[in-house]
């Protein structure tokens, strides 16, 4: 699932609320911190992080795999982009991976209990960013503000 959102007129302190999400990702339990970038491309600041799963889950179909989130401009117009991925996610035929690894009836159970939890840690953690966001902006924040883009 990709999620992007773009700030506008916020004052924010980027380096302040990435090292919040950067927190956020190492407090959750199952996941580490796997690769940090920070630098510029074309003249544009841009900070990174991905935190994957620290084990594989006993029914892997739809459980959250990895997550990235990126921080690109400046203070005042910036993007934040949200990727999490799902174990088996890219298969053609839905919860195909669950049935070839669990059996046919496990893979229907996992496709009904497992398939939210990517959706549910990727809703979660786009409240959070929200709340970091107003945490660390001078400006008060708004809708009109904010411009959402999904896939």
């Amino acid at each position: 699932m990709t999620f992007i959102r773009r700030y506008k007129d916020l004052n924010t302190d980027l380096p302040s609320l990435y090292k919040d999400i950067v927190k956020e990702l190492q407090n959750e339990k199952e996941l580490n911190i796997s690769k940090e970038l920070k630098g510029d491309v074309n003249d544009v600041p841009f900070m990174s992080v991905s935190a994957n799963r620290a084990s594989i889950p006993k029914l892997v179909t739809g459980t959250l795999r990895e997550v990235t989130v990126t921080i690109t401009g400046e203070k005042n117009d910036y993007l934040i982009e949200m990727h999490t991925g799902a174990w088996f996610s890219n298969l053609a035929m839905p919860y195909l991976g669950a049935t070839i690894l669990v059996g046919p009836l496990a893979g229907l159970a996992a496709a009904g209990v497992t398939g939210l939890y990517a959706g549910q840690y990727g809703r979660k953690l786009k409240g959070t960013i929200k709340g970091l966001v107003k945490k660390h902006s001078k400006e008060t924040y708004s809708d009109e503000k904010v411009e959402t883009f999904t896939e």
